[in-house]
């Protein structure tokens, strides 16, 4: 998924039953109302999947989207909204709020929610039972959400992830990102409802996905090191080692790895073909050809430049 609709692109008369239509085929079941003829003729959808974690951003003049039922029961559900726009207001039972640009809400478990949007909203949802809490514990957390002091934390990680949804959601390391994401949103629900042993036992269990879709993300950082990865989740570097020693992951020796099969999958993408082994080496890190070169061979039994040759060589017999 990216852009699932622009109402620009769409007959003006099928332009309300566009959006519904969009909302049902990316799973999101609401009930969807363009407040006013602008909102109409201006209204932009796009989402993404990392995994199982949805990302959905509606950007309007005015759209309200309404979560309920005929029999008054829902499912539960883990949901969160963050405006990066305008404004959105959330009502839902003796609960309303309005959101400004960066502020973050979730939307109660099982309580039916009317969101009316006008700007861009960043909502994120994730299936209930992936999170591993209890109705109680993410209904208590919904109430009181800005207790946690993991707070902050989310909301900046939403708005990057929205920000490089594209990227993320068409890389091999989409899943992982969205399994770090629903790690780090398990860890902010259950500070929020001050179960303190969860609560540590959570944010442990986000630590380890987190720096390891962070250093997926940033493979190409030529200043990607085990200091700055660290400074990046606010831990010592000692610590940083410790919990990759405890995954069985030697973080140095990983990173390098990574680099290297993506510089392969350069090597042979025949969208590369004009790229040097020079270029495609410092793309992915490496300062010294001479080094990435010998590198290369030792994981791979052969030399990047016999590699580019042979799938040069194959892309022009397919041609």
């Amino acid at each position: 998924m990216a852009l699932l609709l622009d109402t620009r692109d769409v007959d003006p008369e099928a332009r309300r039953d566009a959006v519904h239509d969009t909302y049902v085929r990316a799973g999101v079941p609401r009930q969807v109302d363009l407040t006013s003829q602008e909102a109409v003729d201006a209204t932009r959808i796009e989402g993404w999947m990392f995994g199982s974690t949805k990302l959905f951003c509606p950007e309007s003049p005015g759209i309200r989207v309404i979560r309920e039922s005929p029999s008054g029961q829902l499912d539960p559900m883990i949901a969160f909204c963050i405006q990066n726009r305008g404004t959105g207001r959330s009502t839902e039972e003796d609960r309303r709020e309005v959101l400004l640009p960066g502020d973050l809400l979730m939307v109660g478990p099982t309580a039916r929610n009317d969101f009316l949007v006008s700007g861009a909203t960043i909502a994120l949802e994730i299936p209930f039972d992936e999170i591993g809490i209890t109705v109680e514990t993410a209904r208590k957390a919904s109430a009181q959400l800005p207790a946690s002091p993991l707070f902050p934390l989310v909301s900046r990680h939403l708005l990057a992830l929205r920000a490089d949804a594209d990227l993320v959601a068409s890389s091999v390391t989409a899943a992982e990102v969205g399994a770090a994401t629903a790690e780090l949103v398990k860890a902010l629900i259950v500070s929020a409802a001050h179960d303190e042993r969860s609560s540590r036992s959570a944010l442990a269990d986000a630590l380890a996905p987190r720096i390891f879709a962070y250093v997926r993300q940033h493979l190409t950082d030529t200043d990607l090191t085990p200091v700055a990865i660290a400074r990046a989740h606010n831990i010592s570097v000692r610590y940083l080692y410790k919990v990759c020693d405890a995954a069985d992951v030697k973080l140095v020796e990983w990173i390098i790895a990574q680099r290297l099969e993506g510089a392969r999958r350069d090597l042979t993408s025949a969208n590369q073909t004009k790229s040097t082994i020079a270029l495609i080496s410092r793309r992915w890190g490496f300062k010294d050809p001479s080094h990435f070169s010998s590198r290369f061979r030792h994981a791979y039994g052969i030399s990047p430049r016999e590699l580019q040759r042979h799938s040069r060589s194959e892309s022009r017999d397919r041609a």
